[in-house]
């Protein structure tokens, strides 16, 4: 029985400290500054006068329709995966994956599951 108590607590303490670490870690996790809505959600994270960064949340229902934009544009996955359309071409991307939008080429994305992205323009 005082194994049982003792492994009990034991994994009790673990779990709490797992915790811990994962909410000190949230506070700087990109995906977590940005919460999924019922339209899609984006928010700028930061912004300058060379560049800015935007968040975005989209639901797997949502789709940014194509459109362009006037300069290059990384697109950086952080939750999720989505197809990515730049002209004709296609690519699917999922979390940690990157790609570049080149200017003045319409792009979309079509969410394969929830997704969250981070734009630098």
């Amino acid at each position: 029985m005082n194994k049982l108590v003792f492994i009990f607590f034991l994994s009790l303490f673990v779990s709490c400290t797992d915790m811990a670490i994962n909410s000190e870690l949230n506070e700087n996790n990109l995906s977590e500054k940005i919460a999924y809505a019922e339209k899609i959600n984006n928010k700028v994270l930061y912004e300058s006068e060379n560049y800015k960064m935007i968040l975005f949340a989209i639901k797997k229902n949502q789709v940014l329709k194509p459109h362009s934009a006037p300069m290059n544009t990384p697109l950086l996955i952080l939750e999720g995966s989505a197809r990515v359309t730049i002209g004709d071409e296609e690519f699917v991307l999922h979390k940690g994956d990157d790609i570049l939008l080149p200017k003045d080429i319409d792009h979309g994305v079509y969410p394969l599951s929830n997704v969250k992205f981070l734009l630098i323009k």
